[in-house]
Formats: C-alpha cells, structure tokens, sequence
C-alpha cells in the first residue's frame, strides 16, 4: 500500500508539473493583431510609406510579396502597416520575411540592410538590421536625435545571402529585446532606459550603412504582428 501511495503522489506532482509548464508557455505565446501576406492589391496598399525618398513600392501577385527600390541609393526606405500600439512603448513582437533582390549592385550590397523597427516613431525606436550578402546583423537603439546606439553585432551563418527570404523577428517587451532569424537567436538584450523608447509603430526597411549612388531592391512578405497575452 505504501508503495502504491507513493507512486500516486509522484503522478500527481509530474501532472502539476506539467500543467505549470503548459501554463508558462501559454502565457509566453502572443496573441496575433495582424498578418498580411500581400496576397491581393488591397493588402499590398496597407504597406505604407513612412521615411525614405526615391522609394518606390510594387506588388507581386504571384509571389504575394511587396518590392521596394531604394531608386537613388538613399539611407533608407521605410513603410510601416495600419496598426500600432494604444500607448507609448509597447510590447511587441513583429515579424516579416525579407529578401534583398540581387537586382541590386553587388558593388553596394554588402552595405545594404533589410531591417524590422518596432517602438518607432520620427527618431526612436529599435531596429534589426541584417546585412544578406554579409551574413551580418546589428541591433540598434534610438531614443530621439540622430545618435544610434548599437546593442549588439556579429555574424550568423543563419542568416541567408542574396536573393534568399530571411524570416526576420524582433521584439521588444519591456525592457527586453530579442532579435531572431530564421528561428535562430541572434541576440537579446536588456535596455535599462527602455522607457526612452516610445514609439507605438512597427516598420519594415532598407536601408544603406552609407548613402550610395546605386539602387537596391528587397521583397517584404508574410507581415504578423503579436501582442502578449492579458
């Protein structure tokens, strides 16, 4: 009997166990606000333009991805969707897969970047950068002015070269930010002035480490937006 007892409080404390854990990865799990896969014009037109000059913007009804040209080699070419958050600093998680064309020079590509934002606003927010042809990423910080602040660089072999999609995640919850790649952790990072963050918007981008005379081209594509669970 003792031996019966004992193996029934040990399954009820693996079944505590596992329910605490099934628990903790639901409250961890997001829930979704928005996703856009481009799959129509309408949903092409929700992309729009918030920085940038020279920047022109197509859709492709076949691959159901959004291209943007940087026509005039600007700094960058920035387009955000219809949503952002209710006060300032959010926390969010967004996400979108992002390929640099190799309709772009390769003279310049190694200083052209795909990149997320998310608290963005005119001249704060967090951004994930990454360099294709490189097989490089940095994760900035801006907090009003032109001074960036760099986080965290370095080179991740998971990070996929010219003309093949990187599916690209940055999030940023309280004062943790964590930027991913093709489900690899590229870095996470605690910000202890946060607060200074305040932007309520998400944004895709290309850009240029230094202004360049030659065009460049990416596709954006598969757009989710999450917000974490009440």
């Amino acid at each position: 009997m003792g031996s019966s007892n004992g193996k029934a409080r040990l399954t009820v404390l693996l079944l505590a166990v596992a329910g605490t854990a099934f628990l903790a990865a639901t409250a961890i799990a997001g829930v979704t606000v928005y996703t856009n896969n481009f799959s129509s014009k309408g949903e092409a037109k929700e992309l729009r333009h918030s920085e940038g000059k020279n920047c022109r913007k197509d859709w492709r009804k076949k691959a159901k991805s959004v291209v943007v040209t940087a026509k005039k080699g600007r700094t960058v070419c920035g387009y955000r969707p219809p949503v952002e958050g209710d006060s300032d600093g959010p926390d969010h998680k967004f996400k979108a897969k992002e390929k640099l064309l190799k309709d772009t020079p390769k003279s310049v590509r190694d200083g052209v970047y795909l990149g997320l934002a998310v608290r963005s606003a005119k001249d704060t927010g967090y951004q994930l950068q990454i360099f294709s042809s490189e097989h490089k990423f940095r994760l900035t910080r801006q907090a009003g002015g032109d001074k960036v602040n760099v986080l965290a660089k370095g080179r991740n072999k998971a990070i996929k070269g010219t003309n093949k999609p990187n599916a690209m995640l940055l999030s940023a919850v309280g004062s943790q930010v964590v930027a991913k790649v093709n489900g690899k952790r590229l870095a996470k990072v605690g910000d202890r002035n946060s607060n200074q963050v305040d932007g309520r918007k998400v944004e895709v981008l290309l850009g240029y480490k230094k202004k360049r005379s030659k065009p460049a081209s990416a596709t954006f594509g598969n757009l989710e937006l999450q917000v974490p669970r009440p």
